[in-house]
Parts: structure tokens; sequence; C-alpha cells
């Protein structure tokens, strides 16, 4: 039996607590799953470095120095996981992260099982050029999440002929979101492209469900752990995900999770946890790069669905799913018929410019 330490890197309060609290539930769930496997029995240490970036740099360096872990779950947003990379390489860890986030990155240290933007925001988006929206207004939380994901959705929108009205960002945890709701509404959006996290996000749902007449609002990050904070003010909000609590069908659900709100982020906590030891038994030990390679460019059975983790840019083949909020839940209205291949650096996709474009480049010249 191989019995294995795993650090769970999740804040649990701050900013974006509820999130937290949910993915860690998931991820405990899969541990006690496993505690009847006789193959691999996982010993967790959850840390919370409380939405802060300098106690993630520091946390994960305790649990990769002093208590030789080597594989780690966890972080919430894209700040999280930066400031994480660099203690990771000092110390040839792996990090399973769990979270849609914007692209363009791959590190050697890092699983990618959240999603990117060709299999989240793009997808989103093409739905509503199509619904013929052709004025819209971007919100995001002021961080690397909402600078980059409103920065393709308004390239992604504007190549399509749709008008950007405006664009706002708000501090994390900032709920004073009156002024940008109405600066919303002067502007005669039909499209609010919503890129916020936390109390904001759900500030901005709440105060956004008193105009009359309410614009179409979209997120490539809502789930079931913001709903009940936003009550029916979501109602008819669209998010698309790879997983949604629609009633069990991909294999589990709140009554399965001991009663947490099961989510995206829940489930593919869940997921990475039962990864990880997939990877494990066929490796032979818990070694990071004989992990990876054991589990790498698979075809994997997940409650995520069928899944299978590229092994050039470590991301994962997912399922989009487009659903509505609607009393409290999300009710799929679209399933996609097979996974998408992950895209990261958008080169595939089209229309979307990635940074630095060979004409954007500045032209450099040695001087001594």
């Amino acid at each position: 039996m191989h019995k294995v330490d795993v650090g769970l890197v999740f804040s649990t309060t701050g900013p974006y607590g509820a999130l937290g609290r949910n993915a860690l539930a998931g991820a405990q769930l899969a541990i006690r799953e496993l505690a009847a496997d006789d193959a691999v029995q996982i010993d967790a240490h959850h840390v919370d470095p409380q939405g802060r970036p300098e106690l993630y740099r520091s946390m994960t360096a305790e649990l990769l120095a002093e208590r030789g872990i080597r594989h780690l779950v966890g972080g919430i947003t894209s700040w999280s996981r930066k400031d994480m990379i660099p203690v990771l390489e000092r110390y040839g860890a792996l990090l399973w992260y769990p979270c849609p986030y914007e692209g363009f990155e791959a590190n050697d240290h890092v699983v990618y099982l959240g999603g990117c933007p060709n299999q989240h925001l793009l997808p989103l988006l093409d739905r509503m050029i199509a619904a013929g929206h052709r004025r819209a207004f971007l919100i995001g939380s002021d961080y690397v999440w909402g600078w980059e994901t409103l920065r393709i959705a308004r390239e992604r929108l504007s190549a399509a002929g749709v008008e950007i009205m405006g664009e706002q960002h708000i501090l994390l945890g900032d709920r004073d979101c009156a002024e940008a709701v109405t600066r919303m509404a002067e502007t005669g959006c039909d499209l609010v492209v919503n890129s916020l996290i936390g109390p904001s996000n759900h500030a901005f749902v709440r105060a956004m469900a008193r105009l009359t007449p309410r614009p179409q609002l979209v997120s490539a990050n809502q789930t079931e752990a913001d709903l009940d904070e936003m009550g029916a003010c979501a109602d008819g909000m669209l998010s698309i995900a790879p997983w949604f609590d629609a009633g069990g069908d991909q294999g589990l659900s709140g009554a399965e999770a001991g009663g947490t709100r099961a989510s995206c982020f829940f489930a593919t906590s869940y997921v990475a946890i039962h990864l990880l030891a997939q990877g494990i038994r066929s490796a032979g030990d818990d070694h990071p790069i004989r992990v990876f390679d054991a589990i790498k460019d698979r075809r994997l059975d997940t409650v995520l669905g069928p899944l299978r983790i590229d092994p050039g840019n470590r991301h994962t083949e997912l399922t989009p799913r487009i659903a509505v909020a609607q009393g409290g839940r999300f009710d799929v209205v679209e399933t996609f018929a097979a996974p998408v291949p992950p895209d990261p650096y958008l080169i595939q996709t089209g229309q979307v410019r990635t940074p630095l474009a060979p004409a954007d480049r500045p032209s450099l010249r040695l001087v001594e």
C-alpha cells in the first residue's frame, strides 16, 4: 500500500472563502472514498492562505520543504497559482489545479483541470453572438482573471461586430457595486459579461436584479457555490462549466457530497484526488513526473465526463455545459457533443489575438 501525504491549499476564509470551502469539500470526499482502497491511502494536510498571495507562497513552501509533500491540490485564483509556481519549481512538486482560468500558461509543475477560455468563455460568447446581442458591458474582479477574461471577451465580441459599451474592474471583496450598476445601465447594453468572484460578484448580481429591463447576464465562473448568496436575483443568468449539479446525472450530487452544495469546484477537486490516486497506482510511487506520465494522454472516465490530459500543454479535454440559473439551481440547456481539446494560447481558436503577436512585439536593439 502507498501512503501519500497530499497538501490541500484552499482559502476557506477571505474574499473567496466560499469557493475554497466548496472545493475543499470535494477533495475531502474523494479522500474518504479512498480510505477503502487497498493500494493508495492519502493523508491530507489542509492550509488556509485566507486569499492572501504571500501566504500561498509561505504555506506552499512549508508543505513542500518541511513536510516533504510532493503533490498539492488547490488554489482558486490565478494569483494564488502564480504565487505557488516558483515554490513548486524549487521543490519539484506538482499542483493539481481545479479551477477555470484565463489561459496563456503551461507549466511543467501544474496539471490544469478546470478549463481554459476556448472551453468556457468563448463558447458562451459565441452563443450570445448567435442570439443577436450587439451591445455589451464588461465587468470583472481587479486581478488577472478579470483582466484577461475581459480582454478576450472584448476582442471576441468586437470581431463579431458587438459594440463594447463599457468596462469596469472591482477590487476583490468590494461589495459596493452601485456605481458599476448605474454606469452599466446608462450604456443601454443588452449583454453583461461578468468575471467578478466572491462577495463582489454576489453584490453586483443582487444590484443588477433591480433593473428593468435587465440585460442578459453571462459568466464563465458562476457555480452552485454562488447561488445560495444570490438567490432569485441570479435567475436567467447563463454560466458554463464541465459540471453542474443537475440531478446527479454526471455521477455526483449534493446528496453524495454529504449535504454540501456540490459545484464544479467541488467536482473538479474530487476528480483531482482520484486522478492523483490513479496515477500513484499506475506509477508505483508518488514521484510527480512518473505520476503525470502514468495518466497523461489517456482517456479517463470521471464525474466530469470523459477527459484526457494533453501531454504537451498539461491541460484537460473537457465537455462544456451551458446552464441557466433558475430557482436557486442551474438547469443545463446545452451539452457539447464531445470533449473540447484545450487551447490555452488560443492558437487554433481564431479571432482572438495572443499576447504580443508578431506585429505587436517591440523591436529591440542591444546597446553597450
